[in-house]
């Protein structure tokens, strides 16, 4: 079983706040890890690193910041009136 050494930059990844952007980092694995906690993860492990996000353990969490919006598409097609 894996441990959670550290997390970091954690952001909601959601308006409503049940999703967490972060960076983890497990004692089992080398490398820092992009991760997403979830209130709502299929997996225990998955719903307590949420859980402790959301406690403070891993200090405050960013603001959601919603994607920008998509430009239109240009089109080459004649418009038909």
């Amino acid at each position: 079983m894996s441990n959670v050494e550290y997390v970091k930059n954690l952001i909601y990844s959601s308006e409503d706040g049940s999703t967490v952007d972060c960076v983890i980092k497990f004692d089992t694995v080398a490398q820092e890890l992009p991760f997403t906690a979830s209130i709502n993860d299929v997996e225990e492990h998955g719903r307590a690193i949420y859980k402790s996000c959301i406690d403070g353990v891993w200090g405050a969490i960013s603001p959601y910041v919603p994607p920008p919006e998509k430009a239109p598409v240009a089109t080459t097609d004649p418009v038909v009136i």
